[in-house]
């Protein structure tokens, strides 16, 4: 039998120590731990496959990194993400040290470039700083495009002929992520890096990304893009498919992949992806060409596509049991 002697004197104990905690640190950052402050808001992304694999969307007060080789989508991700934060009234800040920033082909993916804050700063220390205080006034969706670009103060200040000296951006971009991350606490930051190789490495991975391993310890998500195949038109490609692996996740299980087809003209093949997802959950039934949705048999990957594409209501009720890990069965929700 508990001691109710016991138990009243242990909740006592642990008022104090929350007492003593917000006396050191102040009352916003001691807190117990089922306050809903802790509890923070999941934004979607509005890509099913990818909500998925990052747990339902990108978590506030959390970082994400992004990296891959040249040309595999990683801006994409980036622009598709600042596009889905402003679809809710969400404000968004770019930082852009690569330069990268179009915005017809911003306004082409979705974004609404009037509402967008794109800031290109001199230096390392300048672009956190600025990230800083967007963190620090409420900023929801704070970009890096990209760590690679940032060039420390002292580097932008001395000519290429001068002496380098070794690892000052790697230092400067982890004291830049250390501060970020202190001051955050409700924004949500999304980096990309690039894929590098080293020389000379004969067993292992010869990947690695500039700017020093430690940025990856302040990231709760890392995730890997690549280019799978290409979407063809007869003899022309239309676009390709994105291939996104998670390789570290703190809110959801990692090593997830999913695939996002898009296409040059700057949509996604929202119906190529949903349906595919749909495979891979178990939502759709059937294999070697012979599926069934519901009670609804169909035979071919194509006219499985085609009969979402005709029926908006059953794409939408695909859509729902995907985000909401949920099977409706004549009107009923049943939990997969």
């Amino acid at each position: 039998m508990v001691d109710e002697e016991l138990i009243s004197d242990s909740r006592l104990k642990q008022r104090k120590l929350l007492e003593i905690s917000q006396n050191r640190v102040g009352n916003k950052r001691a807190l117990a731990g089922d306050d809903k402050r802790l509890l923070l808001e999941t934004i979607s992304t509005d890509i099913p496959q990818l909500d998925v694999i990052l747990g339902g969307g990108w978590r506030r007060g959390r970082m994400g990194m992004l990296v891959g080789e040249a040309s595999m989508g990683k801006t994409l991700i980036m622009q598709w993400t600042i596009a889905a934060f402003q679809s809710r009234g969400l404000s968004c800040g770019f930082i852009d040290p690569e330069k990268t920033y179009d915005p017809d082909w911003f306004a082409v993916t979705g974004v609404d470039v009037e509402s967008l804050i794109v800031a290109r700063p001199e230096n390392t220390e300048q672009a956190f700083d600025l990230a800083i205080d967007w963190a620090e006034n409420g900023m929801d969706l704070i970009g890096f495009d990209s760590l690679a670009a940032l060039t420390p103060k002292m580097r932008a200040a001395s000519g290429l002929e001068e002496q380098e000296v070794m690892g000052a951006s790697a230092r400067k971009i982890s004291e830049g992520l250390n501060l970020l991350t202190n001051k955050n606490h409700d924004s949500m930051i999304l980096c990309t890096n690039q894929l590098r190789s080293k020389m000379g490495v004969v067993y292992g991975s010869p990947d690695t990304i500039p700017g020093g391993r430690a940025q990856l310890f302040y990231a709760s998500y890392g995730l890997k893009v690549r280019r799978g195949g290409w979407i063809t038109e007869g003899d022309k490609r239309i676009g390709y498919v994105l291939k996104v692996e998670t390789f570290k996740n703190k809110v959801a299980p990692p090593f997830q992949v999913c695939e996002i087809p898009f296409l040059f003209e700057g949509t996604i093949d929202t119906i190529a992806g949903l349906v595919d997802t749909g495979i891979e959950l178990g939502l759709i039934t059937g294999k070697r060409g012979f599926y069934k949705w519901g009670d609804v048999p169909i035979r071919g990957l194509v006219k499985l596509k085609q009969y979402f594409t005709d029926n908006p209501e059953e794409q939408e009720k695909l859509k729902y049991q995907i985000e909401h890990d949920e099977i409706l069965e004549d009107g009923e929700i049943k939990v997969i």
